[in-house]
């Protein structure tokens, strides 16, 4: 163990004498620049050093029409990420043409995709989702959510704990309060662990979620009232509510 140790030290050390030449970074993990070099979770924890290369997102056709329209928030930022243009890290990257999403920060911790803009509850908006959950904590996650820029609470959040798919609605953007509606969608999580998400303001202050085809619809409570106008907006990505690692692969992302 000693041996290892020494090992290690002296191999940073080598690391940080050359960058002066190379583009190799000797900070950690929220030092990196991962817009073209990202760290392995793994190995940064062992020798602090950046070791692969990531992909960005962007760089498919297939997300970059979506994420110019949207932001990523993650515990692991010390600041939102506004440009994905040419973005990726070890918590956000492409893979095989999908767009990975991943968490292991433990409880009420995430990786998330913020629709920039916000919008009123009377408005139409849409945002559907196909991805797999490749990896998930031993309690729930929230993957798609309706948000509020002046609240804490969300007005609506899509989760799953094990195979169950829940619905979670609160009746005003106050902690504590009951919630509307609570419960599970009939379908469950199936053994491909795909999700397809659509969550829709239908603009009569209505928000449907369509869950693998079943579709539930919940009014926004008069709770919400107007100082909450003009400040609703569409995320996903994994938030974990309890300790463990969540991981979304996305097929495609739309915003409407």
């Amino acid at each position: 163990m000693i041996k290892k140790m020494i090992f290690l030290q002296s191999l940073r050390q080598a690391v940080c004498l050359a960058a002066l030449v190379t583009t190799v970074s000797c900070s950690n993990e929220s030092d990196v620049n991962p817009v073209t070099t990202a760290t392995d979770d793994s190995i940064e924890k062992a020798t602090g050093l950046t070791s692969k290369t990531y992909v960005a997102p962007s760089s498919s056709s297939a997300f970059s029409s979506a994420l110019v329209k949207c932001k990523l928030q993650s515990d692991y930022l010390s600041a939102d990420v506004t440009d994905l243009s040419a973005y990726a890290s070890y918590f956000f990257y492409l893979s095989s043409g999908k767009m990975v999403l991943y968490n292991n920060g433990g409880s009420s911790t995430r990786t998330e995709l913020r629709r920039t803009d916000n919008f009123d509850k009377t408005s139409t908006r849409k945002m559907t989702i196909s991805a797999n959950l490749v990896s998930q904590p031993s309690g729930e996650v929230t993957i798609a959510q309706l948000h509020n820029q002046n609240a804490a609470l969300p007005v609506l959040r899509i989760s799953v704990s094990g195979n169950t798919l829940y619905y979670k609605v609160n009746k005003e953007p106050v902690k504590g309060t009951s919630l509307t509606n609570n419960g599970a969608f009939t379908t469950t999580l199936p053994s491909s662990k795909l999700l397809e998400i659509t969550l829709e303001l239908t603009g009569n202050k209505y928000i449907s979620a369509t869950v693998n085809g079943e579709k539930r619809t919940f009014k926004i409570e008069d709770a919400w009232g107007t100082s909450y106008n003009n400040a609703y907006y569409f995320k996903t990505g994994v938030y974990c509510q309890s300790e463990g690692t969540a991981k979304l692969t996305y097929n495609s992302l739309t915003w409407e």
